[in-house]
């Protein structure tokens, strides 16, 4: 609670940086209490109210309505929660949407004229798409319990339980459009890989496929005479709005882009959309398949933020560079960036009405970075913040979300972390992940792929273990001219030695596959175990137990880890075993499991001493327990702490802004009541976190 109390105490970052971006303006001014900053971005989930004079769109985790032909946008929520997916009642006078919690969410219906508010349903699991049916008794909406199982509901506006409409486990809907009479429903469906188009009967549901094609079909919508459904195509990187007759005949194709993440809504006449591209909204002729930006000002009215000026003193420093401690150190801040870190003093001469922290008993040390942390929910920041974790480093998420999260951090509408994205997961036909990436069977394809995501603002490239090897080698081969570095999680399709052959600058988890484990062994990625079934240990996949950590084999594979500079996050943690795995493991399954995980500990204790960057990465998991286990495997505890501190700026090459606390760079610190290079587990006693200067955590 106390973090969520902070909420406004995150740098809001300066304004020449960020117009550097991209395709993006903001702009902010200031009185005593509050701030506004001005935004002409950050738009998705568009939907045109019924007499099409509004655009209702989720703008970084808020609801709002724009003009239909653009100017300043009114915000209709503004309270804690992450809000999206907002749809318009038939008659215009009410919005439903989804309110994200830190542990759950909530379905609500807002009177407009009013601003009363009437919580339909709360549930565990997240919204992603609220519709209200033709005669206003019932909300439609997607229920995703995971990228799995993501299915349609229906809920009467009266409230009481909802109907599921589909369910098989493994299958998604991620996008639907009800018919006129709200009698059928238009669904896009899939499992793994791509999704197709399906009919469902809302009495009834029986259902008749539409379309079938190894591509993704998403986005689905529906003219109001009911003629024609809309609906986009994503295959190889290339994004087509599609119109398709409702009783058969050929389609068409009206517009082709490179993936932006696009949604369509159709406007109320039929012979325009709004389309929503990278954030930013645009007016389609479904004739001409001419786009005309919407241009438009979201205004967020914001808590000011305090001075980012502080000084710290009596600090027991650790210098990340040199592994170094230097006592009695005083670090002076301002304007959010370290102008000092003197060594040996015990007091300072500060300005009148600077915070003064004295550190005296305590280890002070750069903030952290989680390597591995895929940034699925804005309330996620807060508990980060509380963990030391100033930066995260986030290896595949849909890159409009993940943007957003990023802004709104960066803004201080969200207390969280840095977010270093790497936009969606570039992955082979079939992919594992679906709601996250983009599949590629074509390498002419991948350079226009990674040069859009470049321009959209990614950090690095994420590829997957179905992509080919041809296919790898071309996306990394644009992403180096891009300049983007690029991590992956291989070895199904790719080989981790083919894949340093083509350039990567990285690898995700401690799983070696095509290079050390036996032919007979190998995943092939025939289902979700990654090894139809092939070993004993499918979350193993491709269990360590006859792996020999310690043998030639994989001695040359770590050399060639060093010569091509591979940074590495082998998320241990996420491979330990515990006692509660003896109650779904038989007595062998649980040996096997012990024994794999100690080779994969050996494995990378030998990987830091033959000299491989390791950066400490946790797939959404403990960040103290990665520590610790890097430890355990015998990595000297100061060498521990520059994997998550120090190691993963480097990688970004960020290393002149965090990573080190020196001068010259981002205030990003943390102070430790103990002293973890004597013992790793220390570092669990936090007591402050610095972000650019503002204390964002106290314990």
């Amino acid at each position: 609670m106390r973090v969520r109390i902070l909420l406004a105490l995150v740098l809001l970052i300066l304004t020449l940086l960020i117009s550097g971006l991209p395709g993006r303006y903001y702009s902010a001014s200031a009185n005593a209490d509050t701030r506004t900053v001005t935004l002409d971005h950050g738009a998705v989930d568009p939907v045109v109210s019924p007499d099409g004079s509004q655009i209702a769109v989720s703008i970084l985790g808020a609801i709002w309505t724009i003009p239909s032909n653009g100017g300043e946008a009114h915000q209709i929520t503004n309270d804690d929660g992450w809000y999206s997916h907002p749809g318009w009642s038939p008659d215009g006078k009410s919005i439903a949407y989804g309110k994200q919690l830190s542990d759950s969410s909530d379905l609500i219906v807002r009177n407009l004229a009013t601003g009363e508010t009437n919580k339909l349903y709360h549930t565990q699991f997240a919204f992603r798409q609220v519709t209200f049916s033709p005669d206003s008794k019932n909300v439609f909406f997607l229920l995703d319990r995971n990228q799995y199982d993501s299915h349609l509901f229906r809920i009467a506006l009266t409230g009481g339980e909802p109907t599921q409409l589909t369910f098989t486990t493994n299958w998604h809907e991620w996008s639907f459009a009800l018919s006129r009479d709200g009698k059928q429903v238009l669904v896009d469906s899939g499992r793994y890989g791509g999704s197709n188009l399906y009919l469902i009967q809302t009495e009834g549901l029986q259902s008749r496929r539409l379309t079938n094609t190894l591509a993704h079909d998403f986005s689905v919508t529906w003219s109001g005479d009911g003629s024609t459904y809309f609906y986009i195509e994503r295959d190889n990187g290339i994004e087509t709005v599609i119109a398709q007759p409702a009783k058969g005949g050929s389609s068409r194709r009206i517009y082709s882009s490179p993936y932006d993440e696009k949604q369509i809504a159709l406007d109320p006449d039929g012979k325009t959309a709004i389309l929503c591209a990278a954030r930013k909204l645009y007016r389609l002729d479904l004739d001409s398949g001419k786009a005309t930006p919407i241009l438009f000002q979201a205004k967020f009215n914001l808590p000011s933020l305090s001075k980012p000026d502080l000084v710290i003193i009596n600090a027991r420093l650790f210098d990340s560079v040199s592994n170094d401690v230097r006592p009695n150190s005083t670090i002076e801040i301002r304007n959010g960036r370290i102008t000092s870190v003197k060594s040996g003093q015990t007091s300072t001469d500060t300005p009148s009405g600077v915070e003064v922290i004295d550190a005296k008993g305590k280890t002070v040390l750069p903030g952290l970075m989680d390597n591995h942390y895929h940034y699925w929910s804005a309330q996620s920041g807060p508990s980060l913040i509380g963990r030391g974790i100033t930066s995260v480093r986030d290896p595949g998420v849909d890159i409009s979300t993940s943007l957003n999260f990023k802004e709104a951090n960066e803004l201080s509408i969200v207390n969280g972390p840095d977010i270093y994205t790497c936009g969606p997961l570039i992955d082979g036909l079939n992919g594992y992940h679906p709601a996250v990436d983009v599949e590629l069977s074509k390498p002419e394809a991948a350079a226009a792929l990674v040069r859009s995501l470049k321009a959209q603002g990614v950090d690095g490239l994420k590829v997957y273990f179905m992509l080919d090897p041809a296919v790898l080698a071309a996306v990394i081969k644009e992403a180096k001219i891009q300049g983007l570095p690029v991590t992956g999680h291989i070895g199904v399709r790719t080989g981790l030695r083919q894949a340093m052959e083509s350039g990567i600058n990285g690898f995700n988890h401690v799983r070696v596959w095509r290079d050390l484990a036996p032919l007979s062994r190998q995943p092939n990625g025939d289902n979700e175990s990654l090894d139809g079934g092939k070993n004993p240990i499918a979350r193993m996949q491709a269990d360590w137990h006859d792996i020999d950590p310690d043998g030639s084999e994989a001695e040359a594979l770590i050399k060639m880890m060093v010569d091509k500079k591979i940074g590495f996050d082998p998320t241990l943690i996420v491979q330990q075993i515990s006692d509660p795995y003896r109650r779904t493991f038989s007595l062998e399954e649980y040996s096997t499991a012990e024994e794999s995980y100690k080779r994969m500990s050996r494995f990378v204790g030998r990987a830091y001493k033959m000299g491989v960057m390791i950066l400490a990465g946790t797939d959404d998991s403990d960040l103290f327990g990665e520590l610790e286990a890097y430890s355990a495997a015998g990595i000297p505890n100061a060498d521990v702490l520059k994997t998550a501190t120090i190691n993963g700026a480097k990688w970004l090459g960020k290393q002149a802004d965090i990573g080190t606390i020196e001068q010259g760079k981002r205030a990003n610190i943390i102070i430790v009541d103990g002293d973890p290079l004597k013992d790793i587990k220390e570092l669990r006693k936090i007591t402050t976190v610095v972000k650019d200067g503002r204390v964002v955590y106290k314990k």
